[in-house]
């Protein structure tokens, strides 16, 4: 028999394994309604006729597929990259010794692929993109121009309103 200070222990240990099953059943469940839709719209069925099966609105549906194929997406590209990368190391090891001894070639080979994994793996800084002021100066000219053709004014070349515009009244 259980001592009496042990029993609040059994039911909070009790109790966690209902709730460790529980979660377990219901991440089985929604793992199989994922499968269960990416199914039907291989199999050509439409977002109304999967949620209706699952019991769950069609945008819920597009949104589980969209969620699903994204995940995918982004495992193969993770597993591409990781193939990718050693290729880069295997290629990168058989230089290696020629690039240490400072053959020249080996060195430029040694640096493409240094910038190949640089890019493929984002490592590279963002390019700093710069507007000129003459551009921007041109933008708001046409900016301005397109506002005055959706108003229905009508300018001269310096933006001078010619003629006003009729109110409707």
């Amino acid at each position: 028999m259980a001592k009496r200070s042990d029993l609040p222990s059994e039911i909070s240990e009790a109790a966690d394994g209902a709730v460790d099953r529980s979660a377990s059943a219901s991440k089985e469940m929604r793992e199989a309604r994922r499968i269960e839709a990416m199914s039907l719209k291989l199999a050509g069925a439409s977002y109304e006729a999967i949620g209706e099966r699952l019991g769950i609105a069609p945008q819920s549906v597009r949104a589980l597929i969209a969620r699903n194929l994204e995940r995918a997406d982004n495992r193969l590209v993770e597993e591409m990259r990781a193939i990718e990368n050693a290729r880069l190391d295997r290629a990168q090891a058989a230089i290696w010794k020629r690039v240490l001894d400072g053959e020249l070639d080996a060195v430029r080979t040694y640096l493409q692929i240094s910038a190949r994994r640089a890019k493929m793996n984002g490592l590279d800084a963002p390019q700093r993109i710069a507007l000129s002021a003459n551009v921007r100066v041109e933008m708001e000219q046409a900016l301005n121009e397109l506002k005055h053709v959706v108003l229905g004014e009508v300018v001269d070349d310096d933006g001078e309103q010619l003629v006003e515009r009729e109110d409707e009244g």
